[in-house]
């Protein structure tokens, strides 16, 4: 008998960029029942579109037609103690999957900032930490199950379907539905963070120096500011001295202060004032850089890669080969001088290593990204499109869950597979079963 999708209240991306009314919601409590679902939806020629946690800012999760949620596909599979593998249902969240890891004394090798996000999805948006020697999160799966229109459940790695997998480790959610994970995964280890204010020239001319001599590095700036806060990341292995131990209360309370207190209540207080008097907001930013001083601190990977951010923000970041670094940043520098009441946020500039992933914006090359955001209440059409100006003149790769205007004929231009990924999603799904307006307009030429 075919499930009846439930009624469904509105769905909206956390920042409230995307808001619409599903027809019906699906919550499969197994796979079997989810591949049923799949089938009946085929049948009657209804779209069906997975949500996660609504973290991204584009389109990319909107639901048409039918939604279907992973809420009840949590949780760890198994561990592989001897191979350092662990594998998770696709919904659950990054953050759980670190306490799960916990458990075994294991870990995630690198990570992004966020970690409310459910582990499909943050792959499938190429989520991403910072580090030259490191991949995107997705580089860290070693092997995926996904299934596809007909309802079949594909198992793909390096060995099995190793196309299928190259494409779904940023697929977008347009291949089929990813429902199991397993992770490469190392020991347990601890992170020293390194957090101080610098002159904005003296890290333009040596950042990539400082990115290749630091385990995980990135800088943030205010546009019009002559200073830039960077944040390096040792791990604690490569580390001899001159560290704070995690476990120290003066450790925990400064990240504590830092990176919920400031981040969230004081940065909050300072958005929202600069969105009543944009006038103020280059005073409010040099608050905000002083409020942060200087702090180093040591905890358990997990705790200092990730942050628990609750103010809402617009965002938007696009990815270059590391080469371009100095001239993206002049230009950068020259566009933006007449923003700074605009921007509550500083840009952050992190990097990654080059991977084969078809569609991630680290294809084939070593890359630095420059990430924007803006306060929810803000308006951000004119400071992210003289931004992205900037960006799409030195051909930068956008991030694909996030605010950008490149349309399939534009990112065809960007990636080597665009036009395999497009032939092999046709394969995968005829129909479109799985497609929305955003993927029509980034696939679709």
């Amino acid at each position: 008998m075919a499930d009846t999708p439930q009624t469904s209240p509105s769905w909206s991306t956390w920042a409230r960029q995307h808001t619409v009314r599903p027809t019906g919601v699906l919550a499969p409590r197994s796979v079997p029942e989810l591949q049923r679902q799949i089938q009946d939806a085929a049948a009657a020629g209804t779209r069906v579109k997975v949500v996660g946690r609504g973290r991204s800012a584009s389109a990319i999760g909107q639901p048409v037609g039918t939604m279907l949620t992973l809420e009840h596909l949590t949780g760890l599979v198994r561990v592989d103690p001897d191979n350092l593998t662990a594998t998770f249902l696709a919904g659950t969240t990054v953050r759980e999957a670190n306490r799960l890891l916990g458990h075994y004394n294991l870990a995630f090798t690198n990570l992004g900032r966020l970690d409310e996000q459910t582990l499909a999805g943050a792959i499938s948006t190429g989520f991403h930490g910072t580090g030259l020697s490191y991949g995107i999160f997705a580089a860290q799966v070693a092997e995926l199950k996904l299934v596809d229109a007909a309802g079949a459940l594909l198992t793909c790695s390096p060995q099995q379907n190793p196309e299928i997998f190259s494409a779904a480790l940023c697929g977008l959610g347009a291949l089929g539905i990813i429902v199991e994970l397993t992770f490469n995964v190392v020991p347990q280890f601890r992170l020293h963070a390194a957090e101080r204010g610098h002159t904005y020239q003296s890290i333009v001319h040596s950042f990539e120096d400082r990115a290749r001599g630091a385990d995980h590095y990135e800088f943030s700036w205010f546009p019009g500011s002559g200073e830039v806060r960077t944040r390096r990341l040792t791990r604690l292995a490569l580390l001899t001295d001159g560290y704070m131990p995690a476990s120290a209360a003066l450790s925990q309370a400064r990240r504590y202060g830092g990176d919920h207190l400031l981040n969230n209540g004081v940065f909050s207080a300072l958005s929202y004032a600069g969105a009543k008097m944009p006038a103020a907001q280059p005073a409010l930013n040099r608050v905000a850089n002083w409020a942060k001083g200087n702090r180093r601190y040591a905890d358990y990977s997990a705790r200092v890669f990730t942050i628990h951010r609750t103010v809402r923000q617009n965002n938007m970041e696009y990815a270059f080969d590391m080469s371009q670094f100095a001239e993206v940043m002049r230009d950068m520098r020259a566009h933006l001088a007449s923003y700074r009441s605009q921007m509550a946020y500083p840009l952050v500039v992190r990097t990654a290593a080059a991977d084969d992933i078809w569609l991630s914006q680290a294809y084939g090359r070593e890359t630095f990204y420059v990430s924007a955001r803006a306060y929810w209440r803000q308006p951000h059409a004119e400071l992210f499109g003289a931004l992205e100006g900037v960006f799409k003149e030195h051909g930068g790769r956008p991030h694909w869950g996030q605010y950008h205007t490149q349309d399939a004929d534009a990112l065809a231009r960007l990636y080597p597979h665009f036009n395999d990924f497009v032939e092999l999603r046709e394969e995968l799904d005829p129909s479109g079963l799985f497609l929305n307006p955003y993927l029509d307009w980034v696939l679709m030429r």
